[in-house]
């Protein structure tokens, strides 16, 4: 299934472009490219997961975004 407009924007701009070839989240999965952080933008962008709007895909990264501050903020010993 092609990449809705959610996923076509984050390939383009993740690791620099470094993954702007690709068309499909199956893509993603067989090329075992590696990089699980943008596997899982990839799959929570998906519209198979309830992905279904740009507001969505906003409060999804920015969910991501916190959780990994927080998995930061223990790491530094701030918590």
């Amino acid at each position: 299934m092609p990449l809705n407009k959610q996923q076509q924007i984050a390939a383009k701009v993740y690791g620099g472009g470094d993954y702007s070839y690709v068309t499909s989240i199956e893509q993603v999965e067989r090329a075992n490219i590696g990089d699980t952080l943008f596997l899982f933008i990839m799959r929570e962008l998906d519209e198979s997961e309830g992905c279904n709007s740009m507001g969505e895909a906003i409060r999804r990264m920015e969910r991501a975004q916190a959780d990994i501050q927080v998995v930061l903020d223990g790491l530094r010993g701030i918590s």
